[in-house]
């Protein structure tokens, strides 16, 4: 009896829950820290767009009053070319057509390098995220930029010394990286990792051949080369559409995958029949139409944001620049503005 009591008494180890993919994406910092809503992500890029605008408006007023001081009589004879109304600062939307013109130059540069797609895809992230908490109006693009792929070549194990990359672009000085590397890692809250579609896309490669072509293939028109086509053109569309868009902001990667995957091969999502006859508890859990049909419309909206983004407008960039170089720097567009009116007067 004692032996039974004790064997009662005895606790059994309790089964572990398997850890998924998604279990280790939502624990993430990515996740946590820079995932949002469209209506959060909207609200920090207004944040941004307004801390760069009270720094740049500050800056010119001081400007103002040091050239005023300096040149009084100008000023004082041209009171409607001189005044605090010449300042003219970057809109969210010009802020946000300015840098996905900016963006594509991160392939072009890449490319240059030879650096693989994930240095890519991380220095985009980087860049993203960096302009989500600042301003152009606070620091420029062009170095900015440069700092995210140098950083992201670290990240991604790809080594290139500072001198061997500064060496190729045209008027860049390693000071001139090595000085927002760290203004660079504060912005990014030091999240180095970035979760990009392309792995579960590979996942979702092997898993096609898997399912439709093990033991024996269950299509007759689906082989090797059929998934292997679909997988290199759902790399295309994640080079083309993830890197310049904000759905990684708002989906997970393993739905911008799907997304990819989708978009490139449309037959491929149709009603699911095991899905539609599916019978489960409704109290319990979604039945797997309900859950199909879930995925299906975040695949198709994830579609939809990544490919409404505008196309890159080069000559509407260039004006835009012109107004984020004297935000940047006031006393130069002031000075221009001085000695055009000195010169009309002689």
């Amino acid at each position: 009896m004692a032996e039974r009591s004790s064997r009662d008494g005895e606790r059994r180890p309790k089964k572990k829950q398997r850890i998924t993919g998604d279990d280790l994406y939502r624990r993430s910092t990515q996740y946590e820290v820079w995932s949002f809503t469209p209506e959060q992500l909207s609200q920090a890029k207004a944040r941004s767009n307004e801390k760069g605008r009270a720094l740049a408006k500050a800056r010119f007023l001081e400007a103002f009053h040091t050239a005023k001081s300096t040149n009084p009589e100008v000023f004082e004879n041209h009171p409607q070319d001189l005044n605090e109304s010449i300042m003219n600062l970057l809109t969210t939307e010009e802020e946000s057509t300015y840098l996905d013109f900016y963006i594509q130059n991160i392939t072009t540069t890449c490319n240059f390098f030879k650096m693989p797609t994930q240095v890519k895809l991380t220095a985009a992230s980087f860049f993203k995220k960096f302009y989500l908490v600042n301003s152009v109006m606070e620091y420029h693009p062009k170095n900015v930029l440069y700092t995210c792929i140098f950083l992201a070549a670290k990240s991604e194990n790809y080594f290139i010394s500072i001198d061997s990359f500064v060496k190729a672009l045209k008027g860049v000085q390693a000071a001139d990286i090595l000085n927002l590397e760290f203004i660079l890692l504060q912005s990014l809250k030091f999240t180095l990792l970035v979760h990009h579609p392309i792995r579960p896309l590979y996942g979702f490669f092997l898993d096609f051949q898997a399912e439709l072509l093990h033991p024996a293939p269950i299509m007759y028109d689906v082989s090797v080369d059929t998934i292997g086509n679909l997988y290199n053109s759902a790399r295309e569309w994640l080079n083309k559409y993830y890197m310049s868009s904000n759905v990684a902001f708002l989906f997970a990667p393993p739905h911008i995958a799907l997304a990819a995957i989708a978009d490139t091969k449309k037959t491929i999502v149709k009603e699911d029949p095991k899905a539609a006859n599916a019978n489960r508890d409704a109290k319990k859990q979604p039945s797997g139409r309900e859950q199909y049909e879930s995925l299906v419309r975040s695949i198709r909206k994830c579609i939809k944001l990544a490919k409404d983004m505008p196309a890159a407008d080069r000559e509407k960039s260039k004006e835009i620049d012109k107004k984020c170089f004297f935000a940047l720097n006031p006393r130069k567009m002031i000075d221009k503005r001085i000695k055009k009116l000195t010169a009309e007067k002689s």
